[in-house]
């Protein structure tokens, strides 16, 4: 098991106690990218096949549930599209750090 798989793997087992940190490292080993940050407000993108996915997360200490599990859901549906691409290449997948 990858160190990205660890820290997904936590993260989906305590939602209620995720820092922002963690968060957002969690969504870069996922794909995802700040795109901007408006205020408070953090905006991830992930770019699968032609469809453009967007997570917004206000910064929050801790982060709250609902956001954890938008995030969650988000991550899951970027996985599975990339799974189901024969085209990606393991280059354009994401470094196991």
């Amino acid at each position: 098991m990858t160190k990205r798989e660890k820290r997904l793997r936590k993260l989906s087992q305590n939602i209620k106690n995720v820092s922002f940190d963690e968060l957002r490292t969690v969504l870069e080993d996922s794909g995802f990218s700040l795109d901007h940050i408006t205020g408070s407000h953090h905006v991830f993108r992930a770019d699968v096949h032609d469809e453009v996915v967007t997570l917004v997360i206000p910064f929050a200490r801790p982060v709250k549930p609902a956001y954890v599990r938008a995030a969650l859901n988000a991550i899951e549906k970027v996985r599975q599209s990339r799974a189901s691409d024969p085209e990606l290449s393991d280059e354009e997948q994401p470094n196991d750090d």
